[in-house]
This record gives structure tokens, C-alpha cells and sequence, in this order.
């Protein structure tokens, strides 16, 4: 038996699934919890309890997935890196976000680039880089590159890299290498994001194979870009801005091997957030304007997702305003987790329980992330992470003398305290659906805050499990919400949008509920999608058969549906594309735009011929390069010609040749 393995490192789990090669049938898998300070360790667990007794030899590929990228940008912690500009003015790092993007780093413009014909506008001033690169300190760890119009002429970017490499042996990312359209910036942008992740993607790599070496396992590592797709990890590491939506996107590629259809709304559920997305004719819908996280729009393909706030850890609070809980959008620690890591929580939880009056933060408690080592804080904060040093402690307790909110905040937003709270988690804990952690503390916080509901003039419940119940209930309801609302967005063009207040307030009347409050609206509406909804995520059997309450709708949770992430990293295909661009010289004269080379031609035709056979080979040689066996090739041509008061005016064509393969390649990949 020749066996895959697929891993994922999600937010909150990394889950492993062994698959039969000819059968593609799952014979193992498994959950750990992911270890955010050392992803290693989540990844070692999840391979030793998913291998058991299985013969590592007969594992011939393995294949991850990781939110490191996208959570490394949302977190801004990527590694130190300097942007070389060719041919830019100081005006475009107003666009596309890139001053943001390079704030604290260093920007060097440098003469040179070419102009939209591909034709060198002014020489390359490499004296200037030169005395440039020798000022940069020691912190850098990558050099990013962005030529005006390399897409059309790539000379200067590359000439540029060699330089860099040679003067300094800094790993160099260049904008041609990662996009074939123009927009200038964006590609900077692009091509600055690659450079800060590849330590990091390198790191992770190393990492994981060392863990397989360890495991006695020695097939070559592949990773999940962010299309769905597979790339080997040597390509993996030098392109790691490929790898954005990397998870999201396996979870995807996993719903549709796992339910077979060819059409379908994805809504994957995690303890962190519900992603939405839509497969067509047996392919997920890629994002036209690229991946976009934290506010940056990149130029590297990905599979659409709609992102929203609602996960198994989203912290459930009462929203004195409306007098009705709310569920999420932020993420905390679940108190059954909480209380299994440190038990003596239970007894501040009971002590709260025993007094007569419940106030807001009883059920809160902030908790060590990690040590902050020599990073410098003020006096405040300093004295918050010395309280919650040993124990975590109430937030209630913490906030009696004195209000650290703006020291909280700030020592969350670097990764030193994190919080913990009632989560859907907890409240599945009181209910009997799980029993991993500690249920006692899941319910010392139900009579709390359903106490505190009480308290505060909104809605009351006999016992703890009843409000459990309905709050598990509100999560199936949330979860119909957003599949509803990424329905609608895509039946207007604007699916990734966000609702507007009055939008989401209109679709919430739309639900025909079962709950007291839904069963007394004068007007009730049901939607019908036309399209099933699959369900996958680790809490997916829970939450996604009651949304049938809400919509009309067929639902499916899969079986394997709790590991659909780590299936699709599996199961995924490698697929390389290679654009080139024609445009016109003069008379019926065009240009063929190819990275090493610009050609004439006497005529479009003549041209295309010659850039589909070259894409076509390129296009080949970068598949195998990712580790792609049986390859195939397509080509798409695209002509843009206006006809007028019957002449015909050439402006573009662009060749695409997209090669795609069954993974495989070589163990040094």
C-alpha cells in the first residue's frame, strides 16, 4: 500500500489525514491542538498519532497547508527586508497600500526600468544600488525588487538580482517572477510580502522535515499554494507570497473531493472563523483581483473566500445595547481549556458564582502567551504580565484597582497575553456534544453569564444547558447568515464584500427560527439556494444540519469533514501558469514580450505561434520545477482587437499556457 500524507496548521488544530494512494480512500487521521509559539510541535503530534503502526516507507509523498503566511502578514511579523524601486517616482508608493506596506523599511529607488513597448527608458544605475546595499544593516534577512514594466521587459530586475546576490547572498524576490500583470505597485507590494515571508516559509520547511526524518518518513514535502494548487517545497520557499490562503484554500480543494459535487457553497467552520466560498463546474472560483489579507491586495491568485468572524472559540458576549448576546467576531480561550491547562480557575469561577451579583469580566481571565523577553514595555504593562505571570487571573479581579484596557490591548496585539472566555466550546462542553477539556468550568461560566443576562433586563433560562442550547442554536443561525449573505454577494457580483448594518439586519428577519424570539415575528421569509451547502471544519456535524432551519437548503457534512483541510492539502494537483503579452510595433509588426527575450514578428499570427510553444515549454519546465508527474498543457488565447467603421485596431493578446500534473518529483524538492 503506497500511502499520502496530508497535514494543515490551522489557527486552532493541526489535523493530519493518511491517505491510500490507489484507493484514495482515508485510512488515518488525527487532531492536535496547534502550538502558535512553536508550530512544530502541533505538527510532530499530529504526524505520530495519525502514522501509528503504518510503515513510514510506504509513505511516498506528504503535503502541507499552513496560515502562517496570511497570519504572519496580519500580524506583522514578518522578517526585516528592503524594497529596491527601478523607474519609480516617490508618488506611486501611495498606491496599492505599498508605503503601508513598507513602513520601518528600507525603500531604495534606483534609476533604470523600461517603458509599456518593453524598451529600456533609462540604464540601470547599478553604482547607486551598490553604495545603496552597503548602508542596509544587519537585520535584513531578504531584498525585494520592482521594475517599471518588468512584466514586459524583465532585464533590469534581473540584472538587479544577480547584483544583490552577489554583493550580499540575500535571498532577492522580483515582481516579474511572481506576476504577468502590470500595476506597478501592486507588484512591489507583491514582491515585498514575498521577501519578508521566505525565512519564515523556510523555517516551517526545515522544520517539517525534520519532523518526517524523525518519523523515519522520506518523501519529498510539497506545499498547498493559495489557488488550492501543489508546489514542491523548494518552489514553496523561494515564492512563499504564493502560499497566502494556503489553508483556506486546502479546506476547499477538501470539500470537493470529500462530497463529490460539482457544484456547491463551502462553508468551512474553525475555531477561529467561517469561511465561505463557492465551487463551479468542479473547481473553486478564484479571486480576479488577487488574495487580499490585512487590508493588502496582492497580485498572486487564490481561491474567493469570504471571511467572517465565527468560529468554535469566538468569544460569546452580552450585548447590554440590544440585551442579547453576541458571538464573536474576536477569538479567545476557551474556560474548558483554560481550566484543563490550570485547574485552580475552576475555584475563582466557583467564588464568582457564590456572590450575589454578577458583574461583566467574571468569566474573562487573561493568560501568559509567552514570556516577553527583552522586548520593551512600559510600566503598566510590565506590571499586567507580572500579575498574570504565575495564574491566569479574572479580568474582574485584574480591573477592580485599576483599568489596564490600552496595556491589555497592546500586549495582545504582540502575541504576550492572549484572553480566555465562554465559547460556543464551552457551551458544546456543557451540552454533552464534547468532553475534551474541563466541562465544570464551561459550566460555572454558563450560570454566570446567563446570570448576568438576567441582571441586565434581556433574556432569561430555567438552567445552564438551556442556554447552552440556545446559544449553539445561535451559532447554526450565524452560520446560515453568512452562507446567506456570500449567496447574495455573489448573485450581485460583490461576493468578499461586507454587509452593511441594515443588510444584515433585513437578512436576520428572512429566518423562519425555532427560537421564542422568531416564532413571534409578524413576517417570516425562508431563502432557497439552489445549490447544496457543505459543511466541514471540526464542529461542522454540529452546527450545519440545524442551518436547515433558516434556509432552504440541502446540507451535507461529509464523512472525514472535520480534517477536510488536511485532505485537500492531499488530494490537490500541481498547475503552473505562464503569460505572455503581444502587442503592436507598427503596421501589422507586433512584439512578443517574454521573460528573456523581446521578438518582432511580421504578424499576430506569426507571433501567437511562436508564444504559445514558448509558454507552452515554460509553462512545462515550471510544473516539473514544482514537482508535477504526467503533465499536461493548455493554452487560452486572448485578443484584443476593436473593430470600427470596418477597420481593425490590434492593441493586445495575451498567451496563457497552464501546465498541470499529478504531484510527485524528486525527495530533494
Amino acid at each position: 500500500m503506497s500511502l499520502r500524507l496530508g497535514i494543515d496548521t490551522g489557527g486552532t488544530y493541526t489535523d493530519a489525514v493518511l491517505m491510500d494512494d490507489s484507493s484514495q480512500r482515508v485510512v488515518a487521521k488525527s487532531k492536535s491542538l496547534t502550538t502558535r509559539h512553536n508550530l512544530i510541535e502541533g505538527i510532530q503530534s499530529a504526524i505520530a498519532a495519525t502514522l501509528g503502526d503504518h510503515d513510514p516507507a510506504t509513505v511516498g509523498l506528504v503535503s502541507l497547508s499552513t496560515t502562517l503566511a496570511t497570519n504572519s502578514i496580519v500580524e506583522g511579523h514578518g522578517a526585516r527586508a528592503a524594497l529596491m524601486l527601478v523607474g519609480y517616482q516617490q508618488s506611486q508608493l501611495k498606491l496599492g497600500n505599498l508605503s503601508e506596506a513598507a513602513r520601518d523599511l528600507p525603500i531604495i529607488f534606483i534609476d533604470g526600468g523600461h517603458d509599456a513597448g518593453g524598451h529600456e527608458k533609462q540604464p540601470l544605475d547599478l553604482a547607486h544600488a551598490a553604495g545603496a546595499l552597503e548602508q542596509l544593516d544587519e537585520s535584513l534577512s531578504a531584498v525585494a525588487v520592482s521594475a517599471m514594466f518588468a512584466v514586459r521587459n524583465p532585464e533590469h530586475e534581473i540584472a538587479l538580482r544577480d547584483f544583490i546576490w552577489q554583493k550580499t547572498r540575500l535571498p532577492v524576490s522580483c515582481g516579474h517572477e511572481l506576476s504577468a500583470s502590470l500595476d506597478a505597485p501592486r507588484r512591489a507590494l507583491t514582491a515585498l510580502i514575498n521577501a519578508r515571508l521566505i525565512p519564515l516559509i523556510k523555517d516551517l520547511i526545515d522544520a517539517t522535515k525534520s519532523s518526517l526524518t524523525d518519523h523515519g518518513i522520506k518523501a519529498p514535502l510539497m506545499v498547498v499554494r493559495g489557488d488550492g494548487s501543489l508546489v514542491s517545497a523548494g518552489f514553496a520557499q523561494s515564492s512563499p507570497v504564493e502560499t497566502i490562503l494556503s489553508g483556506p484554500a486546502a479546506s476547499v480543494v477538501g470539500a470537493q473531493f470529500l462530497a463529490q459535487r460539482d457544484q456547491m457553497i463551502v462553508s468551512d467552520i474553525g475555531g477561529t472563523t467561517t469561511d465561505v466560498a463557492l465551487i463551479q463546474n468542479g473547481q473553486p472560483r478564484l479571486s480576479s483581483d488577487g488574495a487580499s489579507v490585512n487590508g493588502w491586495r496582492t497580485m498572486v491568485e487564490a481561491v474567493q473566500i469570504e471571511t467572517h468572524g465565527l468560529g468554535g472559540d469566538s468569544e460569546i458576549q452580552y450585548d447590554r445595547d440590544n440585551r442579547r448576546f453576541a458571538i464573536g467576531p474576536h477569538k479567545v480561550m476557551p474556560l474548558c481549556l483554560l481550566a484543563d491547562r490550570y485547574p485552580a480557575v475552576v475555584n475563582d469561577l466557583r467564588q464568582f458564582v457564590d456572590e450575589p451579583w454578577t458583574k461583566t469580566n467574571m468569566a474573562r481571565f487573561i493568560v501568559l502567551r509567552r514570556v516577553p523577553g527583552e522586548l520593551k514595555l512600559t510600566g503598566q504593562q510590565k506590571e499586567l504580565v507580572d500579575q498574570v505571570a504565575k495564574h491566569p487571573q479574572s479580568m474582574q479581579s485584574v480591573f477592580a484597582e485599576r483599568h489596564f484596557s490600552l496595556a491589555l490591548k497592546r500586549l495582545i496585539e504582540i502575541g504576550v497575553l492572549t484572553i480566555a472566555g465562554f465559547t460556543p466550546t464551552d457551551a458544546a462542553h456543557v451540552c454533552g456534544w464534547y468532553d475534551h477539556w474541563d466541562a465544570t468550568a464551561s459550566q460555572l461560566g454558563a450560570t454566570l453569564l446567563s446570570r448576568y443576562s438576567k441582571f441586565n433586563l434581556g433574556r432569561e433560562w430555567p438552567d445552564e444547558n438551556s442556554f447552552c442550547e440556545s446559544m449553539l442554536a445561535q451559532v447554526s443561525e450565524e452560520s446560515a447568515l453568512c452562507v446567506l449573505s456570500s449567496a447574495i454577494n455573489e448573485s450581485n457580483n460583490l461576493f468578499g464584500a461586507a454587509l452593511h448594518a441594515k443588510e444584515r439586519a433585513l437578512l436576520e428577519q428572512m429566518f423562519e427560527g425555532k427560537s421564542t424570539a422568531n416564532a413571534n415575528r409578524l413576517l417570516t421569509m425562508r431563502a432557497q439556494l439552489s445549490i447544496p451547502l457543505v459543511g466541514i471544519g471540526a464542529p461542522a456535524n454540529s452546527f450545519y444540519p440545524p442551518v436547515t432551519n433558516y434556509l432552504d437548503i440541502e446540507v451535507i457534512v461529509p464523512e472525514h469533514s472535520e480534517v477536510a483541510n488536511a485532505v485537500g492539502a492531499v488530494v490537490g494537483v500541481v498547475k503552473q501558469s505562464v503569460q505572455l503579452t503581444i502587442t503592436p510595433v507598427s503596421g501589422k509588426r507586433v512584439m512578443v514580450h517574454a521573460p528573456l527575450e523581446q521578438r518582432e514578428f511580421e504578424s499576430l499570427e506569426l507571433a501567437a505561434e511562436w508564444a504559445s510553444e514558448l509558454a507552452g515549454q515554460l509553462a512545462r519546465s515550471k510544473a516539473e520545477e514544482a514537482g508535477a508527474q504526467q503533465i499536461e498543457v493548455s493554452i487560452d488565447r486572448s485578443d484584443n482587437i476593436v473593430e470600427h467603421q470596418g477597420q481593425s485596431t490590434f492593441f493586445e493578446s495575451t498567451i496563457v499556457a497552464t501546465a498541470s500534473g499529478r504531484a510527485g518529483g524528486n525527495s530533494s524538492a
